[in-house]
C-alpha cells in the first residue's frame, strides 16, 4: 500500500485560504526585509524608477501582442 493511497483526498481551497496563503507568501517577506534592511550592493547605481517603467512597458507589448495574436491570428489557423 502507498503512501498516496492512505492520505486523504484534498478539497478545493476557498477564496478566503487563497488570500491568506497570498499574502503569507507575500507580505511577511516583504516585512521582514524592511525589518532587517539588509545592504544590497547589487542593486546600487541602478534607478529604480527606470527598472519598474521599463518593465510595466514591455508588459503592456507583450499584453497588447498577446491579445492581437488572438484576436487576429488565432482563428484564422483553425480556419
Amino acid at each position: 500500500m502507498s503512501l498516496l493511497n492512505t492520505m486523504p483526498k484534498q478539497q478545493a481551497t476557498c477564496a478566503m485560504c487563497q488570500l491568506i496563503r497570498t499574502y503569507l507568501l507575500i507580505a511577511v517577506p516583504l516585512i521582514a526585509l524592511f525589518w532587517f534592511q539588509p545592504e544590497m550592493n547589487l542593486l546600487k547605481g541602478i534607478s529604480l524608477t527606470n527598472l519598474a517603467s521599463a518593465f510595466f512597458g514591455v508588459a503592456f507589448l507583450v499584453t497588447v501582442g498577446w491579445k492581437a495574436y488572438h484576436e487576429f491570428w488565432k482563428d484564422r489557423d483553425r480556419g
